[in-house]
């Protein structure tokens, strides 16, 4: 297909699926071209965002596509005139156009020379972290004091550099209701924070609500215990919504269903090596190769190379018929492996890459399944510490950062189920967490709390024989607790 010049007209609702090898080229309907366009987003079948030039003009431009594409340009464009209207920072709308022949509406944005908040907050040590917070907050602030909220909070979603941070995404901008107003503004304060590093909340929380207040003009702060709880329910939906997209075709994931096989890819990892593997992962296992690191009933685990990347494959086994028909008609373990690896790299918590996964079903009944994901060249947390050469600082920063994972676990109300010192290796002086297939999220606080008391138990048991180990722990497990009851139940003193 082409346009009037002889520019070839893209598929838009090919390229919102799928990754595009180089920049291209369109010209929208009222004779403009945008040159070098680069995917930077994609929503499949609904919406591409790409960075590239309207003549001289460094732009960014948000295709809608779909049926509803004149609803969601609509929706974008309303916002982002409420935001400027409000004096509130956002790059300026430049032109409304369409690609008829897409059925797709074009919105052009100027470029701003920032980096947005989320790769800015990566960057970042924890000082400058809780800097940046504040100025978050401080716009969030700005948002509802104009009587706006933005129902989209990620931090991908602000620019910032030295002295301004840009609100972005008109679609996600919203008035706030008459009724129920303080509410609005404080489970959105709370989606907001619910972005920032889970360990540090609970130290910068009183800080960040007496700032907001101070930015509305308000006598008193959000109360403390309230906005924790609010905080800790959008961590909840988060992860839950997380787990679930990831089970689908999505930005993150490639999924598909036959009549044999679901199989999920993540999409970073996706090539056609992998995928030829995927069509007999049994044959993985007898590779010349292949290191085989368990054999079992439950399971198979081996160490293989696809595509010059060293990875593990698991196979979750069938053990027997009653054993087939208790778990045909769950989830496999596989996928809640999957899942709950999505789950922590949401929340920034290490665990190798899952690159993979992989259920065959006979009619429908789940039988064996099969996970991938990245080797990690690390040693368990059991060897670690019984290694004599280490020094006292390795020690004590490796047993700081232990702690501090199992806090954030805390935090986000997620039960390992099989915290043994095995299943937390250590690299680079940092916690990863593996086997993770009885890792569950709890929703009643009550009973998380009995399970995690569980973990902390179970972990501990590790060094019941090494008593200089145990004390290390416990006193890292003291510092960074602030619920001190939950160690008293675990017995760590």
């Amino acid at each position: 297909m082409s346009n009037p010049g002889g520019i070839v007209v893209p598929d838009l609702q090919q390229y919102s699926r799928e990754a595009v090898a180089s920049p291209f080229n369109v010209v929208l309907d009222d004779g403009n071209r945008l040159h070098a366009l680069e995917i930077v987003r994609r929503v499949p079948g609904k919406r591409i965002v790409c960075r590239g030039f309207w003549g001289e003009q460094a732009i960014y431009a948000k295709f809608f596509i779909g049926s509803q594409a004149g609803k969601y340009a609509a929706r974008d464009r309303r916002g982002s005139k409420w935001l400027a209207a409000a004096g509130i920072a956002t790059p300026a709308l430049l032109l409304e156009s369409s690609v008829a022949t897409q059925g797709s509406q074009v919105l052009l944005y100027a470029a701003i020379a920032a980096d947005n908040a989320e790769y800015a907050w990566q960057e970042l040590d924890k000082e400058a972290r809780h800097a940046l917070s504040k100025r978050l907050v401080a716009e969030v602030a700005r948002h509802h004091r104009a009587g706006l909220l933005q129902t989209d909070l990620y931090l991908k979603n602000f620019l910032v550099d030295a002295g301004t941070v840009y609100t972005l995404d008109g679609d996600g901008i919203r008035r706030e209701r008459y009724w129920g107003k303080s509410r609005q503004r404080l489970d959105n304060l709370a989606r907001l924070i619910s972005k920032f590093d889970v360990n540090a909340v609970q130290a910068w929380l009183p800080g960040l609500l007496q700032h907001y207040a101070e930015i509305l003009e308000e006598d008193e702060s959000p109360d403390l215990a309230a906005m924790q709880q609010r905080i800790t329910r959008h961590w909840q939906y988060e992860m839950r919504q997380y787990a679930e997209k990831v089970q689908r075709t999505c930005s993150d994931v490639v999924a598909w269903h036959s009549s044999r096989t679901f199989t999920a890819i993540n999409r970073p990892y996706d090539s056609a090596g992998l995928r030829h593997a995927l069509k007999s992962p049994d044959l993985l296992f007898s590779l010349p190769e292949a290191e085989r690191l368990k054999s079992g009933n439950t399971c198979t685990v081996a160490a293989v190379q696809i595509d010059q990347r060293k990875l593990v494959i698991k196979r979750y086994n069938i053990k027997s018929f009653w054993h087939g028909l208790g778990r045909a008609w769950r989830p496999s373990r596989a996928v809640q492996a999957w899942a709950n690896a999505f789950r922590l790299q949401l929340k920034g918590i290490a665990t190798p890459a899952v690159t993979a996964v992989l259920e065959r079903r006979v009619w429908g009944v789940r039988r064996e399944a099969y996970l991938l994901a990245e080797f990690v060249e690390a040693r368990d947390a059991v060897a670690f510490f019984a290694d004599a050469t280490l020094d006292a600082t390795a020690r004590q920063q490796v047993a700081t950062a232990v702690a501090r994972l199992f806090y954030q676990l805390c935090c986000l109300q997620l039960e390992h189920g099989d915290f043994k010192a095995t299943n937390l290796l250590v690299q680079s002086l940092q916690p990863v967490l593996i086997d993770l297939d009885s890792m569950k999220q709890h929703g009643c606080v009550k009973c998380f709390r009995r399970r995690h008391v569980r973990d902390l138990r179970r972990f501990m048991k590790n060094w019941q024989s090494d008593e200089a180990t145990r004390h290390l722990l416990s006193k890292a497990f003291r510092a960074v607790y602030t619920d001190q009851g939950l160690l008293d139940k675990a017995g760590i003193k």
